[in-house]
């Protein structure tokens, strides 16, 4: 295991080089000769409305994909007793991103806006969980389809976030005359690394809450714990994230197409 490892992690560097030396730069990004101030730079970044928004937005989708993900490992086996549904619940949730968002994502962001479809897709998520709360389903493969559909929730926003990331450098080159790519996306991804380690102990915690240990596992009022958890968390972060990118993510796509049609006009495009 040690030795295949080891191969793949030289592939790996191989293709990132041959990435690198094969890549043709064809947007010329003119040379910014300004001396670096890290003061400057925070307040910068404290101060990006949409910065903080999308950063706030994407450790939302990590805690409602977590939650979605990991709690279905004690749903089917504890509730449900059937550990087959599980992986057929997997296959279920691939499939809904594969053949429905990722076709029609890049479509429906166009007509309605990145941020538009997000916080609709987000509720529609929502409302499907509570829907599922509400019916509790007795059939393991009638929550796959609750599961499969609720997906449609986490998947658009999912496919759209990086583009997302665009428009935001895009709103802070208008307002300050500086292109910052490289550190708006690493300060992104950086919280998004705290937000998955945030996230690493969320199952467990909620586990915890409604009493769940080796011995009460199989206990009646448990086992519906697991089920109302399993539903109503990522309906509570659904509803979270549409919140967000309602009231403190700025970036519409009126917004979004004058900053376009504002960086053409200085770049003279048109």
């Amino acid at each position: 295991m040690t030795i295949i490892a080891g191969v793949f992690s030289v592939m790996a560097v191989i293709c990132y080089m041959l990435c690198f030396k094969l890549a043709t730069e064809r947007v010329e990004v003119p040379q910014n000769n300004t001396k670096f101030n890290f003061g400057d730079l925070m307040k910068s970044l404290v101060t990006n409305r949409s910065l903080i928004g999308i950063i706030t937005a994407a450790i939302l989708l990590l805690l409602v994909m977590l939650t979605m993900q990991g709690m279905n490992a004690y749903l089917f086996p504890n509730f449900y007793g059937n550990v087959a549904a599980q992986s057929v619940a997997a296959l279920a949730g691939s499939l809904v991103m594969l053949v429905v968002c990722a076709p029609l994502a890049t479509k429906l962001s166009a007509k309605y806006g990145k941020k538009e479809l997000a916080i609709g897709s987000c509720l529609f998520g929502a409302v499907v969980y509570l829907i599922c709360w509400v019916l509790k389903p007795e059939n393991p493969y009638t929550y796959v389809v609750f599961y499969m559909v609720a997906n449609i929730g986490v998947g658009f926003f999912n496919m759209v976030i990086w583009a997302m990331i665009t428009d935001v450098i895009d709103d802070a080159e208008v307002k300050n005359g500086v292109r910052e790519d490289g550190t708006i996306y690493s300060v992104y991804s950086f919280a998004r690394k705290i937000g998955q380690a945030l996230s690493s102990g969320m199952i467990g915690a909620l586990l915890s809450v409604i009493g769940y240990s080796a011995a009460t596992a199989f206990n009646p009022e448990v086992v519906n714990g697991i089920f109302n958890m399993t539903c109503i968390i990522p309906a509570i972060g659904f509803v979270g994230i549409a919140l967000v990118l309602m009231f403190l993510y700025p970036l519409s796509k009126n917004r979004v197409e004058a900053n376009v049609l504002e960086l053409k006009k200085r770049r003279g495009e048109i």
